[in-house]
């Protein structure tokens, strides 16, 4: 029998969206990403919240969509997927963990770093775009800061998820079906 409520945590371009929304459909289940839920909460992109705001209102959204959701599911069978970062914000944690089973998706930590890095722009002026701003924030002079920033955040996060997670599935770099078969053996 498969987890009632099945909650996917893992770094910044693991997979939890897509085999999320994939496990989901594949189990009949809801599917609900938490970071969707804080953009219709503030009315902005997480981002945006997060750069123009502040981590602690992002925190604070986090934790209020967190609670909510956690309050609203009842007897509902949902996957969801949860931000890169939840792990750095125990309270969000809490009320999602009394709700079901953290499931963490464990991959190569280059993946994540290459897939983040691929999304960046340098501007004429030197500066770049679409950085996550807890990198940014660092003031990283090249590409290879960014890349060495990202590994040491990544790393910390990983060993974060790995405590809190009540499964761990390793992923491939390989098709979706083949890592969404180990999710559902997991699940199972």
């Amino acid at each position: 029998m498969a987890i009632k409520v099945i909650i996917l945590l893992g770094l910044k371009h693991s997979g939890k969206s897509t085999l999320g929304k994939t496990l989901a459909t594949k189990l009949g289940y809801e599917f609900v990403d938490t970071d969707a839920l804080i953009e219709e909460a503030v009315g902005m992109s997480v981002r945006d919240l997060y750069n123009q705001k502040g981590a602690a209102a992002f925190l604070e959204a986090e934790e209020n969509v967190c609670k909510e959701l956690a309050e609203s599911i009842g007897d509902r069978k949902m996957v969801i997927s949860t931000g890169g970062g939840i792990c750095d914000n125990p309270p969000a944690l809490v009320h999602l963990k009394a709700a079901g089973d953290f499931i963490f998706l464990q991959n190569d930590l280059n993946i994540s770093v290459t897939r983040i890095v691929r999304k960046i722009d340098v501007g004429e002026d030197g500066k770049f775009t679409n950085v996550p701003a807890f990198i940014r924030n660092q003031n990283p002079q090249s590409i290879i800061d960014i890349k060495k920033m990202l590994r040491a955040k990544f790393e910390e996060r990983e060993e974060l998820y790995k405590k809190i997670s009540d499964i761990t599935v390793t992923l491939d770099d390989t098709s979706i079906e083949a890592n969404l078969s180990s999710l559902l053996d997991a699940v199972n």
